[in-house]
């Protein structure tokens, strides 16, 4: 059984990725508004304790160095990781001259020690089409950015520019019994057509169908790329949002076949796929 949940955590993001090779990964945490919200937030460290007691984390990828996409670092690390994956980057902080605002500095240190790891976690920075022999393409798990260009285009925009770090994103696609989820990051509109360039010249743009699209940076239409997604052509559109958040839902319910689910609606997202590739999909609330 492969399972994925979409956790309703707010402003950022937290995907939970149970495969069936028994390696749990995550993609990108974030709990800094747990106390904003009259506890309908869910806390990912009290997701894990009780879905996956004791369980190890094989991977953690952060798709960018953004705060809302790390918050609750430090205390995940009570749990061994073995693997780290990161971005080729820029980014400083200071916890003595920065504002923080509601972010904990201990993430950021703990961040800043993970970079100096060589083992639990191994950390590594990735491309797009990095291939190994182990792990993430035994479990099905495609990069499809960042690629080095993205890379020196963050590293040329200015500081302050909202796309700087976005340019960088990670944006993966995961497929299980022939159902394919596409993780958007908070990827810029410029990383969508780097992606679209190198698969158009590949002959294989084929590759961004999918039937799950996370849509990037929280279904922002500053992140909407009509040119490209339209080749995802996806059955459900799931965003991760807070709630009093706008998104772009006029566009991602067109762009659905079937059906967007947001987390601020519909509260925690599950998927489930069984080996013989049946799918479902289990919202906590049905959205009213």
């Amino acid at each position: 059984m492969f399972r994925t949940h979409f956790l309703n955590v707010g402003k950022g993001n937290c995907t939970v990725i149970s495969f069936p090779s028994n390696r749990l990964s995550i993609v990108d945490i974030d709990n800094s508004h747990i106390d904003d919200d009259n506890d309908v937030l869910t806390d990912p460290i009290d997701f894990l304790n009780g879905e996956y007691p004791n369980k190890e984390i094989f991977r953690f990828i952060l798709t960018h160095p953004d705060l809302d996409h790390m918050s609750g670092l430090n205390e995940l690390f009570k749990r061994t990781v073995y693997n780290f994956w990161d971005t080729q980057h820029d980014k400083k902080l200071d916890p003595k001259k920065d504002d923080f605002a509601k972010y904990d500095p201990k993430d950021w240190d703990r961040y800043l020690k993970v970079q100096k790891s060589q083992e639990k976690p191994t950390y590594l920075k990735l491309y797009r089409d990095a291939t190994a022999d182990c792990c993430w393409v035994a479990d099905n798990i495609k990069i499809l950015s960042p690629s080095k260009k993205l890379v020196d285009l963050s590293q040329e925009t200015e500081e302050g520019n909202s796309d700087k770090y976005n340019h960088l994103s990670y944006v993966l696609r995961i497929e299980y019994q022939g159902i394919v989820i596409i993780l958007g990051g908070d990827a810029s509109k410029a990383a969508w057509d780097d992606i679209y360039d190198h698969y158009r010249a590949k002959n294989d743009l084929g590759i961004l169908e999918a039937n799950v699209f996370l849509a990037p940076h929280h279904g922002s239409p500053n992140s909407v790329n009509e040119s490209v997604f339209k080749y995802i052509k996806p059955e459900y559109v799931v965003v991760s949002v807070l709630r009093g958040v706008k998104y772009d839902y006029s566009y991602y319910n067109t762009l659905a076949s079937k059906q967007v689910y947001s987390t601020k609606n519909h509260g925690n997202i599950t998927i489930e796929i069984t080996d013989k590739g049946e799918g479902k999909i289990y919202p906590e609330k049905n959205g009213s």
